[in-house]
């Protein structure tokens, strides 16, 4: 199998002396969707706040790109790596287009003003995320599935070969989620994109991750493909929920998870 082009390795992190992340370990190789599930609090947004370098570690190591995480500057890392977090305020009235232009300062020099690289990444990411005849108005009229959308198209006008992402289809209806997922797989396979995706939607993931990584309690539970992680008593332990049930979706032949009364 190819290199890595994420390793953690030990990963351990919380805040003000908590730790909540115990011992993570896990690989993210070129072209792969690696889905992060498990219950609230079990840890996924701080997985992705410590191997983006957003949250100090306090033990384990992590490399992007063969590199150490500790030993990449910022506009380095920014230009293999781009986030989408989960909750994000925006500090100015930019239009759509203006922020979405603010994920190409990696690629610029500083001070510099955009070039014609820059807006057709900025087009061809508002195409991607269906923002396109939205371009010119306030960030501060969208919906919040729209402004969810427009983090996302930042973090792919980037065109980073890492996209770490955080609960990028919340708020977005079934369309523009299924979607969402969709272009991630698809950028996976034709652009060679490696993708860390955190879900609560266990049957999307299903649908459109390679592996998944499942946390309970800041602990790695299961990591293997949908089939292997999605298995019913596993889910009903690590979520504290017995009407979880898993079936098989008709369709696909994927994992399919439903409740039971």
């Amino acid at each position: 199998m190819n290199t890595p082009i994420l390793q953690a390795t030990g990963v351990r992190a919380g805040y003000q002396g908590c730790e909540v992340l115990q011992g993570i370990s896990f690989d993210l190789h070129p072209g792969e969707v690696l889905g992060v599930i498990g219950p609230n609090g079990s840890g996924k947004s701080t997985l992705l706040k410590a191997v983006t370098g957003l949250l100090p570690l306090l033990g384990g190591k992590v490399q992007i790109a063969g590199k150490d995480l500790s030993n990449l500057g910022f506009r380095e890392r920014a230009r293999i790596c781009a986030v989408q977090p989960q909750v994000e305020t925006p500090l100015f009235d930019y239009s759509i287009r203006e922020f979405v232009l603010l994920g190409r300062h990696p690629h610029r020099p500083l001070l510099g003003r955009a070039g014609p690289a820059d807006l057709q990444a900025v087009d061809a990411a508002l195409t991607m995320t269906d923002l396109l005849p939205l371009a010119s108005r306030s960030i501060r009229s969208l919906s919040t599935g729209e402004w969810q959308r427009s983090l996302l198209a930042r973090a792919l006008a980037q065109e980073t070969p890492l996209l770490m992402l955080d609960e990028p289809a919340a708020h977005l209806d079934p369309g523009h989620g299924y979607d969402t997922h969709a272009l991630l797989r698809k950028l996976s396979r034709e652009k060679d994109r490696s993708v860390l995706c955190v879900s609560h939607d266990l049957n999307l993931s299903a649908e459109f991750c390679d592996r998944l990584l499942l946390l309970s309690n800041g602990r790695l539970r299961a990591l293997g493909t949908p089939a292997e992680v999605l298995q019913e008593t596993l889910l009903q332990e690590s979520f504290a929920c017995s009407a979880l049930r898993v079936t098989t979706n008709a369709l696909t032949g994927n994992p399919n998870v439903v409740y039971a009364r």
